[in-house]
């Protein structure tokens, strides 16, 4: 899990961050805003831990020229990077979503988006519904494929959860919780949960400690738990 120790928040002689005029407490808004970055650093992360993982295709536009149009029969899904489709001279589209993901055997391309979280607004929610749309939309030409688009929030529980989450933008075979991508791409999802809960004491910690840093916070404790030493 991304760690709140190594995570970028607002710096004491920056203005006030949003976080400092809710609580009053200048240092105690740097330490929110340091837990809000590490939240943002950990959907990347777990991009790059589904990547490590997949049957990764090494040069996209090679693999669309040469590659995609054999056929193979063992059922292995071929996935590409959102970094690989800005770069690609053969797919010709605006929109770059996490991953693309080949199945040669059923010729099926699967335009996916992984989040960390599984709670939009309805504008976000909207939003990245058009974008997966209009990217199958530009590549429909490119590719002699059927194409899917999936929303995958990796931590629901359920389907059920993701489609209130997503204010209802996405119907429901639109959607795939972690457990339902790992099986697509053949990855272990148990192994990705056990390595991100890893640091999650860490984290506790680091944040359990630099609240009692701050003198304020520090002052009220003992005042609640009538000690005078922590």
């Amino acid at each position: 899990m991304a760690l709140i120790e190594k995570a970028q928040g607002r710096k004491v002689d920056q203005s006030p961050s949003g976080y400092t005029r809710l609580f009053g407490i200048s240092t105690l808004g740097n330490l929110i805003s340091k837990v809000h970055a590490a939240c943002i650093s950990a959907g990347t992360e777990l991009e790059r831990f589904i990547w490590e993982r997949v049957n990764q295709i090494s040069d996209l536009d090679k693999f669309i020229t040469e590659t995609l149009h054999k056929k193979e029969d063992s059922g292995k899904i071929w996935v590409a990077i959102k970094r690989q489709i800005k770069q690609s001279k053969t797919i010709n589209s605006k929109y770059e979503p996490d991953f693309i993901a080949f199945d040669l055997k059923l010729r099926m391309c699967y335009v996916i988006e992984v989040k960390d979280g599984d709670q939009f607004d309805t504008k976000k929610a909207s939003g990245e519904h058009n974008t997966l749309h209009n990217f199958t939309n530009d590549i429909s030409h490119d590719l002699p494929f059927s194409t899917r688009i999936f929303m995958c929030c990796f931590h629901a529980r359920n389907i059920e959860e993701m489609y209130i989450g997503l204010k209802g933008k996405f119907s429901k075979d639109e959607l795939m919780t972690g457990k339902d991508l790992c099986l697509l791409l053949g990855i272990d999802y148990d192994e990705i949960i056990k390595i991100r809960t890893s640091d999650q004491q860490r984290n506790l910690d680091y944040f359990i400690n630099s609240l009692l840093y701050i003198d304020t916070i520090k002052n009220m404790i003992k005042k609640r738990l009538g000690i005078f030493k922590i």
